[in-house]
């Protein structure tokens, strides 16, 4: 976009103005114009195109510095709405979100079986009424964000969901022509890269790395997010760390990191020594906690593979930080000085490694803000 022409710094200008209004809330035109540099008459000009547009509201009058009192800005929240669903692989999530990105409404369905179109015949479903019942508002549903915890390429299509055995599937173009909004689809690693980039600015390098029932990864290098020649630079989970394994990967390799530290493989290599098996993470936790041999030789591992992995990554990358987000080590923070132990770095020498502050909604709530940003960025070109 070449800045030179007026229609993109106007462009430029609606969304700078509107994004500081989204950021702060109740704040004076005088505040947005001294904060942005922009002057008082375009500040003006921009918040009244955003009024008549219904996505802005004046609100009461703010305190005074010796003239008049100033009228405050904000947002209207409940102009339109947004549908963000969790595709994992036991479960879809939906959301229903505000243009605050605020969470109205939220529902999971269980996955039955491993077919897709008998699973998403229940994903629309739920979808066709949740439409239907939204409360009134100027613009409706303004779009739908997916987030697969599996492999995406670039235009959206899901390639692979080990797991499920989900091949080439096209839900972007089966959502688009359904609800007639747009649709993005994006790896829950990728979505999780964006959420925490915008939480820490401040880093231009970024590694995320979420452990669940699956091992995915995003990666962000000078502020942009790599994606790769077809959309699968992050499929980091699949990578190789040990040749000798004989058992095989959902994937059909053999020796992925996800066979060593995701949440599944943790549950299942416990349950080769206990009496009575596990189902659920949090009761490998609570194991540990009460000192189980069994349960802390298989954390010993997992710490072992941990370390293994986020080494490979630290040298292929060297990134500022990487971000963590995992139940096991949440529960159990100390791991973070075993894990950096483990890692073996004659060359960096150190690496910064910290937990996630964002839970495990981080992906969802991205899907959620990707659609709401593409909406006003739809708004702010015309």
């Amino acid at each position: 976009m070449k800045l030179a022409q007026t229609k993109d710094i106007r462009t430029l200008n609606r969304l700078a103005v509107l994004d500081y209004i989204r950021q702060h809330q109740d704040v004076s035109r005088a505040e947005v114009s001294e904060q942005l540099k922009l002057n008082k008459a375009t500040v003006s000009t921009v918040v009244k195109e955003w009024i008549d547009l219904h996505l802005l509201q004046e609100t009461e009058l703010g305190s005074s510095t010796g003239g008049r009192k100033p009228i405050m800005l904000q947002q209207i929240a409940d102009a339109g709405y947004c549908i963000a669903i969790d595709l994992g692989v036991t479960s879809m999530r939906v959301i229903t979100t505000d243009l605050c990105n605020e969470v109205r409404q939220s529902h999971t369905i269980p996955l039955i079986g491993n077919q897709f179109a008998e699973n998403y015949k229940h994903l629309y479903d739920y979808l066709d009424k949740t439409v239907q019942s939204m409360s009134p508002s100027p613009y409706g549903l303004v779009g739908i964000g997916v987030s697969v915890r599996g492999v995406v390429d670039r235009e959206g299509v899901i390639r692979n969901i080990p797991n499920l055995r989900w091949r080439n599937i096209d839900i972007k173009t089966l959502l688009q022509d359904r609800y007639h909004v747009p649709v993005t689809v994006n790896n829950d690693g990728n979505l999780m890269a964006l959420a925490e980039q915008k939480h820490h600015p401040e880093y231009r390098e970024l590694a995320v790395i979420s452990i669940a029932d699956v091992i995915s990864t995003g990666l962000i290098t000078n502020g942009e997010l790599i994606q790769g020649y077809l959309g699968f630079a992050n499929v980091l989970g699949h990578h190789t760390i040990n040749f000798d394994e004989t058992e095989q990967c959902s994937c059909g390799k053999h020796g992925c990191w996800e066979q060593y530290c995701s949440n599944q493989a943790v549950i299942r290599q416990v349950n080769r020594y206990l009496e009575h098996p596990i189902s659920r993470i949090e009761e490998f936790i609570a194991l540990v906690r009460i000192q189980d041999e069994h349960a802390l030789k298989v954390l010993q591992q997992f710490i072992k593979y941990l370390a293994v992995g986020l080494g490979n990554i630290i040298f292929i990358l060297n990134s500022q930080t990487i971000v963590i987000s995992s139940v096991i080590v949440s529960a159990l923070p100390y791991l973070i000085p075993e894990v950096l132990r483990q890692i073996v770095l004659p060359i960096t020498q150190t690496q910064d490694i910290f937990i996630s502050e964002l839970g495990d909604d981080s992906a969802i709530l991205s899907a959620s803000d990707q659609c709401v940003s593409g909406f006003f960025i739809q708004m702010a070109n015309q």
